[in-house]
């Protein structure tokens, strides 16, 4: 059964454990600035995170672009220090995003430009469709990457390859994305929402608190052997004295597929 609530900025769909945010702003290629926007994803992942129901997420943009970031318009009419309030605002999207321990896939359809592309990267899986196209393209109107940039694009493609996209304001389309690890998956003749929100409920059938275990100890990346060590040695024995632990071992040995997550209904 889906349920949709629509909203003027942000369309958000429930079905099976999943929930889809679509950003619903096209006339302004879905900017982040755009009325409603913000406030509407906050409070998206918001119940994205206390509802036990739900576990995982896909994010989309409608009428062909995924995001555009911020508006140049308004920017430009604002001083520094409103800029500082808004980005300090801001933040709280990409935070929420990585530090929420259920997995948030990005289906991009056009352009993730700027804070968009920010806004993509923030999630944990990036599914890039045919007429995806990515771009840090603050240079190219005299900026600097924001939206959590510095910390999400390196550890995706390497700072050599973040070096040159943030510099040049390289374009890079779908299939240059998979080839990089800008993206993990490349819808290569059509729409990237099926394949995600497929994704989706194959993680939401998954083991839960491992993959919230994973997500955390990704975010340290890179790390020493020493703290890898630790990580695990703080995480992993929950996890394999946990119900999902003995379900998955008992599933092995009966040569079926595995129930996760029988203890939180």
């Amino acid at each position: 059964m889906t349920n949709t609530q629509e909203h003027p900025s942000l369309i958000t769909t429930r079905e099976t454990g999943v929930l889809c945010m679509i950003i619903n702003a096209p006339q302004v290629r879905n900017s982040l600035q755009a009325p409603g926007v913000l406030d509407g994803l906050l409070n998206a992942l918001e119940e994205l995170e206390q509802d036990p129901t739900l576990r995982a997420a896909v994010l989309t943009g409608a009428g062909g672009a995924f995001c555009s970031g911020g508006d140049l318009r308004q920017l430009s009419e604002k001083s520094e220090a409103e800029v500082r309030r808004n980005m300090t605002r801001n933040a709280w999207l990409y935070r929420r995003l990585a530090l929420s321990d259920k997995l948030i896939i990005a289906a991009v359809d056009g352009p993730a430009y700027g804070a968009g592309l920010g806004l993509a990267l923030a999630c944990d899986l990036v599914v890039a469709g045919k007429d995806a196209m990515f771009c840090s393209a603050f240079t190219r109107v005299g900026a600097m990457p924001d939206a959590a940039l510095f910390w999400s694009l390196p550890s995706r493609v390497g700072t050599t390859q973040a070096r040159r996209m943030m510099l040049m304001a390289t374009e890079v389309n779908a299939e240059r994305a998979l080839q990089t690890g800008l993206a993990d998956e490349h819808v290569a003749d059509g729409s990237a929402l099926p394949t995600a929100l497929e994704l989706a409920h194959k993680i939401a059938r998954g083991p839960q608190r491992p993959f919230g275990r994973i997500k955390a100890g990704l975010r340290r990346a890179p790390i020493s052997l020493e703290d890898a060590l630790a990580f695990q040695l703080d995480n992993a024995p929950g996890l394999f004295a946990g119900a999902d632990f003995k379900e998955g071992a008992n599933a092995f040995f009966e040569k079926r597929r595995p129930v996760f997550g029988q203890q939180d209904q």
